[in-house]
């Protein structure tokens, strides 16, 4: 009985021990913490708990060492993450019983909120459309510098050529075995082409005739549909894999083609390509215009061609001082970067291999690290500032479920399908001209339902119905303002 009461009580002691170095721990865990809220990300949006950059947090009170892992919101940001690491390094020692630190820096796995589970772009982070409207700028010089900018800066990288009738990615980057063949992992899709660890999709791989250079006329010859479709097969039939970032290069202009593109691809952010004639920049202020409307917030604006610097150290302006600060005032646009006129670019487009890798003009390749760096930062604010986006899903026991979330709060509307579908706004139920409905809400039927629910891109929902309409398109501001409008009325009046 003896022994086992001298047993009973070490066990006894051996757990009030533990239980008190778990509090401990805890308490001491919550000193930390309190130190790290001290400190700031570096681009405003608050210190790096709050934002959920420390990860795995751990105290060893015995030891007096505290490890924990930061997450970097990207790659292409390590010395943001650095100076965060060095920072929480500097606050925990404040602590006295702090005798050794261990802070690891991280990133976590891409991932696409809006992209479907087993879609292509699932694991894509952030899309950058490059655009211009206006053709001959550089657009694609720029897309192809900005994409092995942010891969040089340690991103995971791939790049799309979105230009149909003009591929230029065959020429700008010419890998060696640049023939297009089946995924190995994924039925019925296609692998990338790999040049310098980007992954690279072009129409000129797919028809090496319709490359620029190659003779052929293959990309000049299809009608506008047909180019829709070949633009979503490249875009939804290729195996990117894990990416931080896909860059887009888009083709000028504003019609069909960069609608699909915008439905098919939630774009993050847009880079607009300019040139300093004022043509270009009325042009400019279209392509700006078409972002807003399709939610898609303008990252930069880089105006190419902007000057020469002569033999004699001297810096021209041939096309004048160009509309930057035009922009700057107009759409308080904070990041425009100027490109000189240089040899060296046109010479590296035509070579096959990028001119950020070249080391022809170390000046000029700091000028496309800021621009990577500065659209690697616009995107992390952008994630954080978005406003979330409304839901709408149909329950065949409720009907049309619309939500809304904020930070802090939610709303939900419960509407009849028939009300969804009488709110349509498309040209066969509202006349573009006098605003008037076409169409009689008493012949939609009681029974009407979806049979399919699509979000389009970032601003919208795209509902085809069981009698047969197919163009319904609700964006969020319309759905926001629907889920207002039914949140306010009594319950009994919400269905």
């Amino acid at each position: 009985m003896l022994r086992w009461g001298a047993t009973r009580s070490v066990l006894l002691a051996s757990r009030s021990q533990r239980a008190l170095s778990t509090r401990q721990a805890a308490q001491l865990e919550t000193q930390v913490l309190e130190k790290l809220r001290g400190v700031s990300d570096g681009l405003g949006l608050g210190d790096i708990v709050s934002l959920g950059r420390v990860k795995e947090l751990r105290v060893t009170p015995e030891a007096g060492k505290v490890s924990c892992k930061i997450e970097t919101p990207s790659p292409a940001l390590k010395e943001l993450a650095q100076q965060w690491q060095q920072g929480a390094e500097l606050a925990v020692k404040k602590l006295e019983w702090v005798k050794a630190t261990d802070f690891e820096i991280t990133t976590s796995r891409p991932r696409n909120a809006r992209a479907g589970r087993f879609s292509s772009l699932a694991h894509v982070s952030d899309i950058i459309a490059v655009s211009s409207c206006k053709g001959g700028v550089g657009k694609s010089t720029v897309a192809v510098n900005l994409a092995f900018s942010l891969a040089k800066r340690g991103a995971r990288v791939g790049i799309l050529d979105a230009d149909i009738y003009g591929p230029s990615l065959p020429t700008m980057v010419s890998p060696e075995g640049c023939s297009i063949r089946p995924s190995k992992k994924v039925k019925n899709f296609v692998e990338p082409v790999e040049y310098e660890g980007v992954k690279c999709m072009s129409f000129g791989f797919v028809n090496q005739r319709a490359a620029p250079g190659a003779g052929g006329v293959g990309a000049a010859v299809m009608r506008g549909p047909m180019v829709s479709k070949l633009i979503d097969q490249l875009v939804l039939g290729t195996e990117w894999g894990d990416l931080d970032y896909l860059v887009v290069d888009m083709p000028p202009g504003t019609g069909d083609i960069q609608m699909s593109l915008s439905q098919q691809m939630a774009i993050s952010a847009a880079v607009v390509v300019t040139t300093p004639q004022k043509l270009s920049f009325v042009d400019v202020e279209k392509g700006i215009a078409m972002f807003e409307d399709l939610k898609v917030k303008t990252a930069a604006v880089v105006e190419n061609m902007s000057y020469f610097d002569c033999s004699h150290g001297h810096r021209h302006y041939p096309f004048g001082p160009g509309h930057t600060q035009e922009l700057v005032d107009k759409y308080n646009m904070k990041n425009v970067f100027k490109l000189p006129i240089s040899e060296q670019f046109s010479s590296s487009g035509d070579s096959g291999r990028p001119f950020v890798l070249s080391g022809l003009s170390p000046e000029q390749e700091k000028t496309y690290d800021s621009l990577a760096t500065t659209v690697a930062k616009e995107l992390v604010v952008l994630k954080h500032n978005v406003r979330l986006a409304p839901e709408l899903l149909y329950d065949r026991n409720r009907g049309i479920v619309l939500r809304l979330y904020s930070l802090n709060a939610a709303k939900e509307a419960v509407l009849h399908p028939a009300d969804l579908r009488a709110r349509c706004r498309c040209a066969q139920c509202i006349d573009e001209f006098t605003g008037e409905q076409i169409l009689d809400p008493a012949t939609i039927p009681d029974d009407i339902r979806p049979t399919a629910v699509e979000r389009k891109g970032n601003y919208a929902f795209a509902v085809t119905w069981s009698d047969g309409h197919s163009s319904s398109l609700y964006t969020y501001d319309s759905l926001t303002a629907l889920i207002t409008e039914y949140t306010s009325k009594p319950d009994e009046q919400q269905q």
